[in-house]
């Protein structure tokens, strides 16, 4: 995909019922720069809306806290949560959790 100026393209890794739900492991984005993971969350489900009661709670609009959200590889937390900001190329991965 080639970015626009004022664009950047993001790659979501998606795994277990994300990946099953849209019957891919990986999809793109492309969002303006100075993006955050709130914003790519939310384009996600704009784009696949199948997948936006998985990963927003329907009463609240808030996040489901049942997902392990990386940067690179990084857990966004340490980063600055779902304010964190997305650059060119980076690669978010959305990974369900299960607690014991």
């Amino acid at each position: 995909m080639r970015t626009s100026p004022g664009q950047l393209t993001l790659r979501v890794e998606l795994s277990g019922p994300l990946a099953w739900l849209l019957s891919a492991d990986e999809v793109e984005l492309e969002l303006p720069e100075g993006s955050r993971v709130s914003d790519a969350l939310r384009a996600l489900c704009e784009r696949e809306p199948r997948v936006a009661e998985v990963l927003f709670d329907p009463d609240t609009g808030d996040p489901r806290t049942h997902f392990l959200v990386l940067i690179n590889g990084r857990d966004i937390d340490v980063l600055g949560g779902l304010d964190a900001e997305l650059g060119q190329g980076d690669v978010l991965t959305l990974i369900p959790l299960i607690r014991l």
